[in-house]
């Protein structure tokens, strides 16, 4: 893209938004991670911004990660949108990795287009096809996991375009870790929790390398979304391709993760608190409320 952005000003701006003290402008969040619109005041620009590096070394094993997911997506054929990694360091010696993007035609957005449609619309039908088909080209048992909610993807009728790579799941040859330091991405939750919270993460990493793990995420998503009108279609959709996914357990895992997030916001939002008021600065901008909180708000009455 070549497009040189101020990321000194970025981070002044996010420093201010973690104190509480200033307001920056929010295009969406995930679970991870939070989506900046650049220039504040007209925002042309996505900005999605990974927890600060200790070293120049550890963002540049964050970097090569994304790189190789990007180079994997590549092969098996999968879109994706231009996306420029850019970076700053900052007065104390940590290195702030940034995803730039431009902004997309959220009208494409997967669940934009899933709740727009009629049951049945066979462009629709046609997205949740090729986004299976992505997910079987892509995933690489104990190895190659990806995210394929639709959330992620962009359709323009005929293309499914990834959208999203601030977390790549790509683990060891041995299966037991990521292929870059997540010691800034733990930072945020309190000490004793993080070794834990590092075995919880890969046991999820893992369940998103298989085609039936990534796919029934996917499904699981679209309950989050209040989408249920889409489950069957995209579990025909799978079977077509053979991946048998079983609704139950979506539904299981849907239950679980609606209990485990905001559960864990909170437990930031505590440990923010603590180090702020013990005179240390904490790094991440967290949402208000978990999306899972922020879609039962907006459609829940629906369903």
């Amino acid at each position: 893209m070549g497009v040189q952005i101020d990321l000194g000003a970025v981070e002044a701006s996010v420093a201010g938004a973690i104190r509480r003290k200033a307001e920056v402008r929010l295009l969406g969040h995930g679970e991870i991670s939070i989506v900046l619109g650049w220039p504040t005041g007209n925002p042309e620009w996505a900005l999605k911004r990974v927890p600060p590096f200790a070293t120049a070394a550890a963002a540049d094993g964050y970097t090569a990660a994304v790189n190789r997911n990007f180079e994997l997506l590549a092969a098996a054929g999968v879109s994706v949108w231009p996306t420029e990694l850019v970076r700053t360091t900052r007065a104390d010696g940590r290195v702030v990795v940034y995803h730039q993007q431009p902004i997309a035609d959220t009208t494409q957005l997967g669940t934009n287009l899933l709740r727009a449609a009629p049951d049945g619309d066979p462009n629709v039908l046609a997205m949740l096809d090729a986004i299976v088909a992505a997910a079987i080209a892509v995933c690489r048992p104990g190895s190659v996991g990806f995210d394929v909610q639709a959330a992620n993807w962009l359709w323009d009728g005929t293309t499914a375009t990834q959208i999203d790579f601030t977390s790549p799941f790509l683990l060891n040859e041995r299966g037991n870790d990521l292929l870059f330091d997540t010691t800034s991405f733990l930072r945020e939750y309190p000490g004793p929790m993080r070794g834990l919270l590092k075995k919880e993460l890969i046991k999820i990493v893992h369940r998103f390398t298989t085609p039936e793990g990534a796919i029934g995420d996917l499904v699981a998503n679209l309950q989050k979304e209040y989408l249920h009108r889409w489950v069957d279609s995209a579990i025909a959709v799978a079977a077509a391709r053979g991946v048998v996914i079983d609704r139950a357990a979506t539904e299981k895992m849907l239950a679980e993760d609606a209990k485990l997030m905001p559960v864990l916001l909170k437990v930031r939002k505590a440990y923010r608190w603590w180090v702020q008021h013990t005179g240390r600065s904490y790094d991440a901008l967290l949402p208000e409320l978990t999306t899972y909180e922020l879609l039962r708000q907006k459609y829940g009455n629906a369903v």
